[in-house]
């Protein structure tokens, strides 16, 4: 008799260790449970559909690089100061990597920006002789930092694939930067 109930146990004890798995993958899918992994977790926003900006001749040379753009208007005040110098210790962190990741300003014709000797690595472009790209990044920019400025990642195809808020932390754009080079890096 003991022996039988051993083993109803041991029957019970393996169906509970095969099927506990099964039902926490479900409830797991089922995102009754709201779970990512920080190694897997972005912090910017998806621009859905992507959208190919690399089609503009002068913005040919970023193809092939990880882009950090920031949509700027109006004169460089402290703000935009303080962004230039965030954008530029983003690129710094990514140490020996930093060669796959360019920065480029964005701006009007008329409001060519003066950008500090001390940060060499960024880059400026005008986008108002494109009437697609001045409407694409103003109706972006409700999504990232607003009054016609923003903050974006280029993928090396040439898309917008990811806005920023305006209350973004620089070490989310490092996160997501850090991840999608290794990303690039084991896919080839």
């Amino acid at each position: 008799m003991q022996k039988q109930a051993k083993n109803k146990l041991t029957l019970i004890a393996l169906a509970f260790l095969f099927i506990t798995p099964v039902i926490v993958a479900i409830i797991m899918n089922s995102k009754l449970i709201d779970y990512s992994p920080e190694s897997f977790k972005n912090y910017g926003n998806f621009i859905r559909p992507p959208i190919k900006i690399t089609i503009k001749d002068s913005l040919k040379p970023f193809e092939d690089y990880w882009t950090i753009i920031y949509a700027h208007t109006g004169d460089c005040d402290e703000d935009c100061m303080r962004m230039l110098d965030t954008l530029y210790r983003i690129r710094l962190t990514k140490g020996h990597k930093m060669k796959q990741v360019k920065l480029l300003v964005l701006h009007p014709d008329k409001d060519k920006l003066t950008i500090p000797s001390q940060y060499t690595s960024i880059e400026q472009q005008s986008y108002s002789a494109t009437e697609d790209l001045s409407s694409i990044l103003s109706t972006l920019s409700s999504q990232s930092l607003g009054d016609g400025n923003g903050l974006y990642l280029l993928a090396p195809e040439g898309f917008l694939m990811m806005s920023y808020p305006k209350d973004f932390e620089p070490r989310d754009v490092i996160k997501d930067l850090g991840l999608l080079l290794r990303a690039r890096k084991n896919n080839g």
